[in-house]
């Protein structure tokens, strides 16, 4: 298995490559003037072939402009001729479309016939995309990174400063040639130089980055990743390029993110996400008819399933890419998949099979001058002949593996030789060489587990990020403190003095803050404790809280004036009071239900609330009932005034919300503080309350009778003594009061009242 690993791992660089090609056609598409010429760009990246076909039709079927046209190089006006401009643009669509089908001569052909183009017209704005090309066939086509790094430094120098100078086709460009850069340096540099050149390229993106550039800028690091074997860091790059592909309809990326995650999750061993990912590549390719791109996603599903132990699917898939790889006539892919075929065959136990593949494998190897399928290979041949006990075989294979390995300074042949190697020479009797290869093994495999600690610890740190910085911050912090510690010594008591003036302001604002905070919270304790929950207004227990302290306060500026510290009689500390029922309240939720009882209460209580002018006040007693306070005034209101006062507001509710079906009658008891004119403080604020209950009752019986609303007053005369409130019930000694003459009763029914009845109601 891991040989296939390993495999996977060899077609890593030149997925990169053939994603950085393919998909790099798209910068200069946009600056063609010939439309014909945009759709053949377009095409390389799904159909190279006919890519090929257009541009070479272009050229042919087009003849070039003459000397005296030429001046006109964007002009497509004639579509009989084609300007020198489009002509160097048809000949590199040749060389990038040749380079993807691997035609290594015709590619190089046309990028030097844009050449020539270029120097015979003077076209040299063309030369940065010419040398940009020229770099790209120097990396994919001819393998040579120091050639292309080289060409691309050339680019970078002639290339203007980013910035309002720079067109956005040079911008385009340069985004390019730093990713092409970036892919070629991660081949070879260290980290930080390879993470240094892919920030170059994402500062090319520009604040405002092309969507399509973005997703193939972080699919180039997260295969970067994958392949340092940073599983996390390439995770969240790929992932982000899939999604943010798959948002965007970006197809061609689609594929290439699902090819990169499939690698990613085999590896990680997580198959089922793997599975799913290869076989949306694969439908892609297969919809394209992309021969090389469909041969990759092939390999890849056959190397899943036979990770899952299902080896006749791999089967099946390995001789489809073998079929298509035949069509190419790519011999190191024919050799790679023979040899996964062979290794498939030898976990049936199908050791014919396996021999045939492998043979045929070496072979291929051996005529192409193949080092390392040729190094796979024997070592799965030496496997085959220790299993059939064929150890001479075996020994002669794995030693010439071994020298393979060690030729491509490939550690991870080299571990899979050197046990297999160990073995065939304890079979063979050469135990003391058996030995020495086993310890070589050890050895190698020690500092191989050393390197692998290392990426689980730096795996291990990237996951703990947060955290880590977190622990930067609280370090920073502790370093602040002692830096501050060691200025406070240093500037002695002058700055000692001044630091600690600025802790106790420090102290102050904050204890001040804290202050206005608590306050706060209080008001809105105080505002939640003192308001009816379901009308908003003030409710009964602020009632109880205001209403002593007022009428205490009330009492007290009379005794002054009965005892002549005052001149004038305070008129203004006399309280009216008129407590009022409203029924339409008690029936809302029974015929509106409970959301609509609840919205009209709350109406009913903002409309009065708005409508009670200060300094009268408004509580909310219970239920459906109301007392209203207004503040004796030199003219007072006279309790019909008061009464009609109310009935207006609560008539303009009705009106005003339309409520055509409720009833608009009201039950108004009223009552002045203080009640009795010779003895203030007799009459408490509870039994000032009971009062008002016994007229709103008796209101409430008129309202009955005659069927309108009604009000009535209670009022004591000025010569009411005090001792008929004392020591007794304060509705008994107002039913005695008003037998005698002592409490007058005003009223606005037209029948009587009798008190009897409703002293009697109250007490059931």
């Amino acid at each position: 298995m891991i040989f296939i690993l390993t495999g996977t791992m060899r077609l890593l660089p030149a997925a990169i490559c053939l994603i950085s090609l393919l998909l790099t056609s798209q910068a200069s598409a946009k600056i063609y003037s010939t439309p014909i010429l945009s759709d053949a760009e377009t095409m390389i990246s799904t159909t190279p072939e006919k890519s090929i076909e257009i541009a070479e039709r272009f050229l042919v079927q087009r003849r070039l402009a003459d000397t005296t046209n030429r001046i006109h190089t964007n002009s497509e006006a004639d579509r009989s001729i084609r300007s020198p401009m489009n002509t160097v643009h048809a000949y590199i669509v040749l060389a990038k479309a040749n380079s993807v089908i691997g035609n290594h001569d015709a590619a190089w052909n046309a990028l030097y016939s844009a050449r020539e183009m270029v120097q015979e017209n003077d076209l040299s704005h063309m030369s940065l995309e010419l040398a940009f090309v020229e770099a790209s066939l120097f990396y994919h086509l001819d393998k040579n990174a120091a050639a292309a790094e080289q060409k691309l430094n050339i680019l970078f120098s002639e290339l203007p400063p980013k910035g309002e100078t720079r067109s956005k086709s040079l911008d385009y460009l340069a985004f390019e040639a730093a990713l092409l850069k970036a892919i070629i340096v991660s081949k070879s540099s260290s980290e930080k130089a390879t993470l240094d050149q892919f920030d170059l390229a994402y500062r090319e993106l520009g604040d405002k980055p092309d969507v399509q550039q973005k997703v193939r800028y972080q699919i180039a690091l997260g295969n970067y990743f994958l392949q340092k074997q940073s599983y996390e860091r390439a995770l969240a790059e790929l992932l982000s390029a899939y999604w943010l592909a798959s948002e965007n309809d970006l197809t061609p990326e689609i594929a290439s993110s699902n090819v990169s995650l499939t690698k990613l999750y085999r590896q990680q061993g997580v198959l089922d996400k793997a599975l799913q990912h290869a076989n949306q590549a694969a439908e892609f390719y297969e919809h394209f008819d992309l021969s090389r791109g469909l041969s990759q996603t092939q390999t890849l599903l056959a190397d899943i399933y036979s990770k899952q132990s299902r080896y006749n699917f791999a089967l099946v898939h390995y001789f489809n890419a073998l079929d298509i790889e035949s069509t190419l006539a790519r011999a190191p892919k024919i050799a790679n998949i023979k040899i996964a075929i062979a290794d498939t065959y030898l976990k049936l136990l199908r050791f014919n099979q396996a021999e045939q593949y492998v043979d045929n494998a070496i072979s291929i190897s051996k005529n192409a001058e193949l080092i390392e399928p040729l190094t796979r290979a024997l070592i799965l041949k030496g496997e085959l002949a220790l299993r059939t006990d064929n150890n001479e075989v075996a020994l002669q294979s794995l030693k010439a593996a071994l020298q393979g390995a060690e030729t491509l300074k490939n550690r991870a042949l080299m571990l899979e030789c050197l046990p297999r190697l160990s073995k065939a020479y304890e079979q063979q009797g050469l135990f003391q060489e058996a030995l020495q290869v086993q310890r070589r093994f050890d050895l190698l495999n020690q500092r191989n587990e050393s390197r692998r600690q290392i990426q689980e610890a730096e795996s291990f740190k990237h996951r703990q990020r947060v955290i880590e910085r977190q622990l930067q911050i609280e370090d920073m912090q502790k370093k602040q403190v002692l830096d501050t510690q060691d200025i406070v010594e240093q500037k002695k008591i002058n700055l000692f003095l001044l630091g600690s003036l600025c802790i106790i302001l420090l102290i102050l604002v904050l204890r001040h803050r804290t202050a206005n905070a608590r306050q706060s919270q209080l008001e809105d304790l105080r505002e939640e404790l003192y308001t009816h929950p379901r009308s908003g207004l003030r409710n009964l227990r602020m009632l109880n809280d205001r209403l002593s302290n007022s009428l205490a306060k009330s009492s007290a500026q009379l005794e002054q004036w009965y005892l002549g510290e005052m001149i004038h009689e305070p008129l203004s500390d006399k309280l009216s009071f008129a407590m009022f029922e409203v029924p339409f309240l008690k029936v809302a939720y029974l015929q509106h239900g409970y959301l609509k009882g609840l919205e009209l209460e709350r109406d009913l209580g903002n409309y009065l609330k708005v409508h009670t002018q200060e300094p009268a006040r408004l509580y909310h007693f219970s239920d459906a009932m109301f007392i209203y306070i207004e503040h004796h005034a030199s003219s007072p209101d006279t309790p019909d005034a008061m009464a009609t006062k109310i009935q207006a507001m609560v008539d303009g509710f009705i009106n005003e919300y339309n409520l055509s079906d409720v009833d608009d009658r009201l039950r108004i008891g009223m009552a002045d503080y203080p009640f009795l004119p010779r003895a203030f403080t007799s009459i408490n604020d509870k039994e000032l309350i009971d009062i008002l209950l016994m007229a709103t009752s008796a209101a409430r019986q008129a309202c009955k009778a005659e069927e309108t609303s009604q009000w009535v007053y209670l009022t004591a005369i000025e010569s009411t003594p005090a001792a008929c409130f004392a020591n007794t019930n304060v509705r008994q000694a107002c039913l005695d009061g008003i037998n005698s003459g002592l409490i007058k009763v005003k009223t606005s029914a037209t029948g009587g009242i009798n008190w009897q009845t409703v002293h009697d109601s109250d007490k059931n």
